[in-house]
């Protein structure tokens, strides 16, 4: 129930409440538009109109006659009879005993005259007026008292019948166009109320988001007593806006958190620098090489976390597996770390980013071999369900699986990268609709799963 309105199970949808209004109009349209109908049906009938004003005027006479205390037949008129006195041409009546005696009538004039004279069982009676015709329309009726009989006669002229119908539908015609200018009246304010409750919390809505910017991303706009079909927008823009204001609390971290990793190997390169003298080589090569491996990742990040850099085309995932081992064979060597690929039956094509997947397969070969003894073996396992990579490293800490796929994250024992690599792997498999997890592998070390859904794929 809208307690503003006071109605009792007011609709909540616009649509709704413009049906409703709708209704109450169309229904008051109609009642003035079938008293026009039925007023203007009864009023041009002349035959109806004469046969239903006689029959009412036999049903006063009837109740006008009575039997008094001692008996006797009495008159009691239970109307007025002026139109009886003041119309004599055109109206008349009288009852009569058995032997057509006349007991009561209106005052003599050519209509009650013409009534004496009329034919027994006769409807109709044309008299003359001065010369002009005149058709007296006759009902009788038969009515007992006391145990005797009396017979009641009414006369009227068609002219009158005629002339006072010309008068009521001139008055009805008058009611009805009153009657349907009330009722557009009620129709029009009931929509335009309608319309302007609803709209009043739109403008809230608005107002709210108008000052929605950079410094106040937190807030929403409110559903409360908006119409139902506008529901829908509103969660969707709150929605856009919670995606947005994550975005941009992202963005702001990502911003910090790089300043911080470059800080430090830009530190020591400018101490190295003022200190002069003979420089560390081999150390500021390190930290340069560190830096440059770090903005290298920030723009592969940045690059990954943007749908439009993607170009999507089928692809195999052995061909695309068979790249990245290629690449990475060297690295491997250089740890002393094996590198071993399985491909099991049958191979299958996706609809994928090559280079995408080709920086996803790189990182996550390199977080392997990085993180295996010498002498261990890194396998890179390619099923028609997705890559799998095991390595015989120290194992991811289970409290730490949670936070090992956020960016500028590390574990406590790592000493070198900003840990953006398997930030990069999330981003890429979130762009294609996969997943990604990490789980204990079987004997020790990490196996990290990427699993690809078998909609959007079709085997090769």
């Amino acid at each position: 129930m809208d307690s503003r309105w006071g109605i009792a199970m007011w609709p909540s949808s616009l649509a709704g409440r413009l049906l409703l209004s709708a209704l109450i109009g169309m229904l008051a349209a109609g009642v003035a538009a079938a008293a026009i109908f039925v007023s203007f049906a009864c009023l041009r009938d002349t035959n109806y109109l004469i046969d239903a004003t006689l029959e009412d005027e036999l049903d006063n006479l009837e109740e006008s006659v009575q039997v008094d205390g001692n008996g006797r037949l009495v008159f009691r008129p239970q109307w007025s009879s002026d139109s009886y006195d003041a119309l004599r041409k055109d109206t008349a009546f009288r009852i009569i005993d058995a032997d057509g005696t006349t007991l009561f009538s209106s005052l003599d004039g050519p209509a009650l005259q013409a009534l004496k004279r009329m034919p027994a069982g006769a409807r109709t009676l044309d008299v003359d007026d001065a010369g002009l015709p005149v058709r007296l329309q006759v009902r009788e009726r038969q009515i007992v008292r006391s145990g005797a009989r009396y017979g009641l006669q009414v006369a009227r002229s068609d002219r009158m019948v005629e002339r006072l119908a010309g008068y009521a539908r001139q008055l009805y015609l008058s009611a009805t166009a009153v009657a349907v200018l009330v009722a557009l009246s009620i129709f029009a304010v009931v929509v335009c109320i309608t319309v302007r409750r609803a709209v009043v919390p739109l403008r809230q809505a608005s107002a709210i988001a108008s000052r929605i910017g950079p410094r106040a991303l937190s807030a929403r706009l409110h559903v409360d007593g908006i119409p139902s079909e506008m529901a829908p927008l509103i969660d969707a823009l709150n929605s856009a806006l919670e995606r947005l204001e994550q975005g941009f609390r992202v963005q702001q971290d990502f911003l910090a958190m790089a300043a911080h990793e470059l800080k430090t190997p830009l530190t020591l390169l400018q101490a190295e620098v003022e200190l002069g003298g003979e420089m560390n080589k081999e150390a500021m090569l390190r930290e340069t090489q560190l830096m440059a491996r770090q903005v290298n990742q920030l723009l592969h990040l940045a690059e990954v976390s943007e749908g439009r850099n993607y170009r999507f085309s089928k692809r195999s995932l052995w061909a695309m597996s068979a790249d990245a081992v290629d690449y990475l064979n060297r690295l491997a060597d250089r740890g002393g770390v094996s590198l071993h690929v399985e491909h099991l039956e049958p191979d299958r094509t996706v609809d994928a980013d090559e280079g995408a997947v080709f920086v996803l397969l790189k990182n996550l070969l390199e977080n392997a071999i990085s993180h295996s003894p010498r002498g261990g073996v890194v396998t890179l396992e390619v099923t028609p369900g997705g890559f799998t990579v095991v390595d015989q490293g120290a194992g991811v800490d289970p409290a730490d699986r949670e936070h090992v796929f956020k960016r500028f994250w590390r574990a406590s024992s790592a000493t070198d990268g900003a840990g953006l690599g398997l930030a990069i792997v999330r981003e890429i498999c979130h762009a294609h609709r996969w997943e990604v997890w990490v789980e204990d592998a079987q004997g020790g070390g990490s196996r990290f799963v990427v699993a690809i859904p078998d909609t959007p794929t079709q085997e090769a």
